[in-house]
């Protein structure tokens, strides 16, 4: 027949669940120790009562000559003393025995150490039981005393092997369960993961679009952009307005100035300029205006939003009309000026606007570009206009 060996594997208690264990066992000990005692002191110390069958023993007394006397439990008139005597002696022993002594007190537990549990099988010799050698190691050593953190203490814990030799013997979900502390380091690790992964991920799906080094919207800039000045500034032509120019592209725009995000209030004064003839507000005015009313967000809706509110505050009609050549030739050959919303990472890393101004002999769109000069001098295809536009919005008067 097979040995059967049982395996016993506790699961470590808190210092306070031991002393109230140990407490509760101790006071059961006792217990049971004192009505043991009890129950055979008053046993030897009180007779037996006659009845029910059952009679006095009778006992035997020397007298003063030496002869036996016989008596029985009615010889005497009185109480015999001895019971009494013995009576007391038990009350007393109960008594002592409700004390506790130093021998019998439990002794205080020094609470800087961890009692090892086992996962051994019991020895067949006197059910002694025989460490886990991890979780002895930890006994003896004690839990970590960080009385002062220092980098000498944080070296220590983290390169204490018994740490891994239970994490391989156990596993992480076991060491989770017993280990409280590192279940809460486990779940922050975790967290700080994912919120990491979101930034990564708001980042890209944020951050502003660039153009590749090929893209036919890829300029560079050779000198800093110069701005029609306002005394050519007349209906039915539109102005090539920068809004980089030094006469305003220090303002403040919303979280940066107008010479850094301020396209849409440019372009917006270019065909208002074109549309109205009106020389006396410039950029700069559009651009206060969009701050006033919060409309200086880069966002495509936005710009959108803006170019609205703007119409109907400053007499202009927009008619939003196909992203499509035809319709595109048609407001221009009609001397309508034509704004056009265009996607991020062409014409700007953000949402921007262009204005579309006139078509040359190569039938190709000439137009007006508020954040970039080279761009305004250069001419461009249908395809690519219509390959970066959102939106086309035909300007007149309202």
């Amino acid at each position: 027949m097979a040995a059967t060996t049982t395996v016993r594997v506790h699961r470590r208690k808190s210092p306070a669940a031991v002393r109230r264990s140990e407490t509760v066992a101790e006071a059961r000990k006792r217990a049971s120790t004192w009505m043991t005692v009890a129950a055979t002191r008053l046993k030897e110390a009180l007779p037996v009562r006659e009845g029910r069958g059952t009679k006095a023993a009778p006992t035997v007394a020397s007298s003063a000559d030496g002869a036996e006397t016989s008596k029985g439990p009615l010889a005497a008139s009185g109480p015999s003393p001895a019971p009494l005597a013995a009576a007391r002696k038990a009350v007393g022993a109960v008594r002592d025995a409700l004390t506790p002594t130093p021998a019998t007190a439990p002794a205080r537990r020094d609470r800087s150490r961890v009692l090892p549990a086992t996962s051994e099988p019991l020895s067949p010799n006197g059910g002694a039981v025989r460490a886990d050698a991890v979780i002895a190691t930890r006994a003896r050593r004690g839990t970590y005393p960080l009385a002062a953190p220092s980098w000498h203490a944080f070296r220590g814990y983290v390169t204490d092997r018994s740490d891994w030799d239970e994490l391989r013997s156990v596993g992480l979900p076991a060491m989770m369960r017993a280990h409280r502390a590192l279940a809460l380091a486990v779940a922050a690790a975790g967290a700080a993961l994912v919120l990491t992964l979101v930034a990564l991920a708001a980042y890209f799906c944020l951050a502003p679009a660039t153009a590749s080094a090929n893209s036919p919207y890829e300029t560079a800039e050779t000198a800093a952009p110069t701005s029609t000045p306002a005394s050519q500034w007349k209906a039915g032509e539109i102005p090539s307005l920068y809004q980089a120019d030094a006469a305003w592209g220090d303002i403040p725009y919303g979280q940066a100035t107008l010479g850094e995000a301020g396209a849409a209030p440019t372009g917006f004064a270019m065909a208002y300029v074109a549309v109205t003839g009106d020389t006396a507000k410039t950029p700069a005015d559009f651009a206060q205006w969009a701050t006033d009313h919060d409309l200086t967000a880069a966002g495509a809706d936005t710009v959108q939003t803006f170019l609205a509110e703007a119409a109907s505050e400053f007499g202009l009609s927009l008619k939003l009309i196909e992203v499509d050549d035809h319709a595109l030739r048609r407001a221009i050959v009609s001397n309508i000026p034509v704004i056009v919303v265009t996607e991020p990472g062409t014409f700007a890393p953000v949402a921007s606007l262009i204005v579309l101004d006139d078509i040359d002999g190569n039938s190709r769109i000439v137009l007006h570009d508020p954040a970039s000069a080279a761009r305004t001098a250069k001419s461009w295809s249908f395809d690519d206009i219509t390959g970066a536009a959102l939106a086309a919005y035909e300007v007149s008067a309202a």
